[in-house]
């Protein structure tokens, strides 16, 4: 009787872990979709920017933009955005843009 527990614990332990691993790799593959559909997707407006006008990169403007990701994803992608230096703030009003 006593390796009947633990085959119950082995499945019940087994759904666990595939449960967790599932929702890692999702987060993980999220992530890495909107990263390079948000950097392509701002990439593409900085091309069209010169010195005289400017689109503002919010996190709220991207959760817009792409509803299909999660608001933690648009804001890791955005801090990303801001390490790379593909936007900058703007010195007059310090809104974070593409010049």
């Amino acid at each position: 009787m006593d390796w009947y527990i633990w085959v119950i614990m082995g499945i019940v332990g087994g759904g666990m872990l595939l449960h967790v691993y599932i929702y890692i790799v999702k987060d993980w593959l999220d992530y890495r979709r909107a990263k390079r559909d948000i950097f392509t997707f701002v990439k593409s407006y900085k091309h069209r920017c010169n010195g005289a006008n400017r689109f503002i990169v919010t996190v709220e403007s991207l959760q817009d933009s792409f509803r299909i990701y999660n608001t933690t994803v648009i804001t890791n992608v955005w801090l990303e955005l801001i390490a790379e230096h593909v936007i900058e703030q703007d010195p007059q009003d310090h809104v974070w843009c593409i010049r």
